[in-house]
């Protein structure tokens, strides 16, 4: 009972309204709001299914040197219309190449490797896509992405697309 009643004591000290300390959150960086732009249309919008809602049950992103914690963190953060997403280190680390279709990568899920984003001189960004479901079934691609009403949105592709 005294265990608990410190426990309770040291909880109250903190400086947030529920008794601890709180993050301060920021907006989501510029980076951040690319990358999910792409991410909600790869997935959403131009999956290999060709369907909606797209039937993809878990987002394995590959943590490529450009994704730093906070980076990653704004991303997920991001994310609350996607299914899960997580960072892995490596594509095999979820991947069953054996298998075909959407059963390619466990919990039903696509492998997507980001490109960074490459800011062009009149305002736009590109950034370079790919998603992996299984032996038979990816995409790959660069999104064009304009800051509209304050959001940056994919505005079309460019370069080649390769689908499988």
């Amino acid at each position: 009972m005294l265990l608990a009643a410190a426990v309770a004591g040291c909880a109250s000290t903190g400086t947030g309204g529920d008794g601890l300390d709180s993050p301060v959150s920021s907006p989501p960086s510029e980076e951040s709001q690319l990358y999910s732009a792409a991410l909600h249309q790869l997935v959403l919008v131009d999956n290999p299914f060709a369907r909606s809602p797209s039937p993809v049950g878990y987002v394995y992103v590959v943590d490529s040197s450009q994704f730093d914690t906070d980076l990653k963190n704004d991303i997920t953060a991001q994310s609350g219309d996607l299914p899960s997403v997580e960072f892995v280190a490596s594509p095999d680390q979820r991947a069953d190449v054996g298998r075909q279709g959407l059963t390619g990568v466990e919990n039903d899920g696509v492998i997507i490797e980001l490109d960074p984003t490459q800011r062009q001189d009149d305002g736009r960004a590109h950034a370079g896509v790919r998603l992996w479901c299984g032996i038979d079934c990816g995409i790959g691609l660069t999104y064009v992405l304009e800051r509209i009403d304050g959001q940056w949105t994919v505005t079309g592709t460019t370069g080649p697309v390769t689908i499988s």
